[in-house]
C-alpha cells in the first residue's frame, strides 16, 4: 500500500451540510448540467460575489 501523502488541489475547502432531499436534487441537477456539485457551488459563489461587489472576483 502506498503511504505517500495525497496532493491537494490549490485553494481552500469548505464543508456544507444538506438534507438528503436537497442533496439528491442537487446531484440530479449537476448530472443534467454535465457538471459536478463542486463546479456548481464554485460558480454560484463566484456569481454572488460578482453581484455583491459589482466587479469580477479573482479566482
Amino acid at each position: 500500500m502506498n503511504k505517500e501523502p495525497r496532493k491537494s488541489p490549490k485553494g481552500r475547502m469548505i464543508h456544507v451540510r444538506l438534507d438528503d432531499e436537497t442533496h439528491r436534487r442537487l446531484k440530479i441537477y449537476a448530472a443534467q448540467a454535465s457538471a459536478t456539485i463542486q463546479q456548481l457551488v464554485e460558480d454560484l459563489i463566484h456569481q454572488k460575489l460578482i453581484k455583491s461587489s459589482g466587479r469580477d472576483v479573482q479566482s
